[in-house]
């Protein structure tokens, strides 16, 4: 299994337990879906692995419904249920810890890690004429 959205990736095995109940139509799964995320934050850029997880349910019927699930072969598929409850549940904008101070936008230093020195006067900077120009 393949996803990606944004800083997040999941790429791998996808566990997936859960119950099949007997409905009058067909049957109703429940299900939790368990996959290792690759993040990245988009503050600080660290990289880590987290496990993601997702619960849901998905009832099966003879007729596909609107996602094209249905009970084939007397056989449901929870494959498909699954990985868009995982896709659903990955970070849109994942951050390594809720208060990550990102990186110095002059210099880049991880602010996480150090305190960044400082920089020169802000008129050394090729941009600084255009700062001018936008501050009248």
């Amino acid at each position: 299994m393949k996803l990606r959205l944004g800083d997040a990736t999941v790429e791998g095995p996808m566990e997936v337990v859960g119950v099949v109940t007997g409905t009058v139509d067909g049957v109703l799964a429940r299900f939790t879906a368990t996959a290792t995320g690759d993040l990245t934050c988009v503050r600080c850029l660290t990289e880590w692995k987290a496990e993601i997880t997702a619960g849901g349910s998905q009832h099966f019927g003879k007729i596909p419904d609107e996602d094209g699930y249905a009970i084939a072969e007397n056989r449901v598929d929870l494959t498909g249920p699954a990985k868009d409850e995982l896709a659903l549940a990955l970070p849109a904008a994942p951050l390594c810890k809720r208060d990550c101070l990102g990186l110095c936008p002059t210099c880049g230093t991880d602010l996480n890690r150090e305190p960044c020195g400082g920089h020169g006067e802000e008129s050394d900077s090729p941009f600084a004429v255009l700062r001018d120009l936008l501050d009248s």
